[in-house]
């Protein structure tokens, strides 16, 4: 991939956007419940979120220590 750091950070960026819109939506077909709600608006939206974000940051990390993600991505 390239060195340059605005590549790295965009793209970095994409994947833990998509795996958190991965995660949000089979949460969402399995708990049968909105979480596109806005975060701010009550404290379980926050909690559902930052559940989200960081099970796609510890996912994203996982796949790239089992080279299925590139650790450059």
């Amino acid at each position: 991939m390239s060195d340059n750091k605005l590549v790295k950070t965009v793209t970095d960026a994409a994947v833990l956007t998509g795996l958190v819109a991965a995660i949000g939506w089979i949460a969402r077909k399995v708990v049968k419940e909105n979480f596109t709600a806005d975060p701010s608006s009550n404290a379980m939206n926050y909690v559902k979120f930052s559940a989200a974000l960081a099970s796609s940051i510890a996912l994203k990390q996982y796949l790239e220590d089992q080279k299925v993600l590139p650790s450059s991505m």
